[in-house]
């Protein structure tokens, strides 16, 4: 019986773990707009024009030009 009580509490463990995998990365909005080009200095300068705080910014590939993303936490 302790046997079974141990693997339910390594399952309730997993299963909150699993959770908070999901649910934290949701906690920053991602921002995104074509942009051309898309580099490092021109997304910055994109994201601070838009008066996001905090950000981070990172590029994607779009349908006819590269999408720049401004990811601001707790938004």
């Amino acid at each position: 019986m302790a046997h079974v009580k141990k693997q339910g509490t390594g399952l309730v463990l997993l299963a909150a773990l699993l959770v908070a995998m999901v649910i934290l990365p949701c906690k920053a909005a991602d921002y995104c707009h074509a942009i051309f080009p898309c580099s490092g200095e021109t997304c910055s300068n994109y994201c601070q024009k838009n008066n996001y705080k905090n950000f981070q910014t990172f590029c994607t590939p779009g349908q006819y030009y590269p999408n720049c993303c401004c990811r601001v936490p707790d938004a």
